[in-house]
């Protein structure tokens, strides 16, 4: 019988970074003396008028005012500012001019006086780059680098740059393992008599996931669990043709035997799991293997409490 994936959710948010990130440009420190051309861009963002104050800002960066931090935050300010308001398309080089901007700011802010309004901004960027990177994973394929990796790389830029303590690990498997979940279950839509480049595909990325540390359990869990069941769906697939049902069978068997390996994996993760113990007598059955089926069951029972 197939074993059911614990539910996971292919577009869960990665990180809470609150509401869309508005500045008060109001607000900034009366002991922050800006230029006067940066004064004047300021003007101009609260009326509305962006691309006027884009222009006034290319007029101070050529001055020395192009040394202030604030300058560069403003900058930065507008870019994303127009960039929101052109509708946050993924290829507009706003964002990328955006985040430049904030590096400069960061450089020349020696003692990161600008954080309260420069993180927000980056915390913004990054977001940006996270709707990006969860619409591109169901457009993954097999064979092709996704680019649901290429905006993960830009989001942990930038959230590095807000934050250089932050562990893009966590993220990194999640990433993983989302495009795995994501091959898999097209596996199973599109290669049910014989695994193909969408399992390969699944079985590439959970296993990159198992590969870390973080939250290893799962990624391994799930690489068996889908990988006993591709067999099952190969085998039954052929079952009712007497000419290929013993080849059928072979395949299987070499999925479920990876399967059980997988499992006794999870097992040394974590030996407290009834499910890896469930799993395990389910695949060991289909591999004939009973002394394994009962080992599993008087583990099933000791975690349960003798019951």
């Amino acid at each position: 019988m197939p074993v059911k994936a614990p539910r996971f959710c292919y577009y869960r948010r990665l990180i809470p970074l609150g509401a869309l990130f508005v500045v008060m440009l109001l607000c900034l420190p009366a002991g922050n003396a800006q230029g006067p051309l940066t004064r004047h861009a300021i003007s101009l963002v609260e009326s509305g008028q962006l691309e006027e104050a884009e222009y006034k800002l290319a007029a101070a960066m050529a001055t020395d005012e192009a040394r202030d931090p604030m300058t560069w935050y403003v900058q930065a300010y507008v870019q994303k500012e127009r960039f929101v308001a052109r509708g946050k398309q993924v290829d507009d080089p706003l964002r990328g001019e955006a985040l430049r901007s904030a590096e400069q700011c960061r450089l020349l802010d020696s003692d990161q006086n600008m954080d309260q309004w420069l993180v927000p901004l980056l915390e913004f960027l990054a977001e940006s780059h996270l709707e990006d990177m969860r619409a591109a994973i169901p457009e993954a394929t097999p064979g092709k680098p996704p680019r649901a990796l290429d905006h993960f790389s830009a989001y942990a830029k930038v959230l590095t740059l807000a934050d250089p303590e932050w562990d893009e690990i966590p993220e990194w498997v999640l990433l993983h393992q989302q495009l795995g979940e994501y091959g898999m279950e097209s596996a199973r839509l599109y290669e049910q008599g014989a695994a193909g480049p969408w399992f390969d595909m699944g079985v590439h990325h959970y296993t990159l996931a198992g590969e870390r540390q973080h939250d290893r359990y799962r990624s391994v869990y799930n690489l068996a669990v889908h990988t006993y069941n591709q067999g099952v769906r190969e085998f039954k697939a052929a079952e009712d043709d007497l000419d290929a049902v013993d080849a059928a069978l072979a395949r299987a068997a070499r999925h479920w035997q990876r399967a059980s390996d997988l499992l006794a994996t999870t097992i040394d993760i974590d030996s407290g799991q009834t499910e890896a113990y469930e799993a395990w007598a389910i695949v060991s059955k289909a591999l004939l293997n009973q002394d394994r089926v009962d080992w599993c069951r008087d583990h099933i029972e000791e975690l349960r409490g003798g019951r």
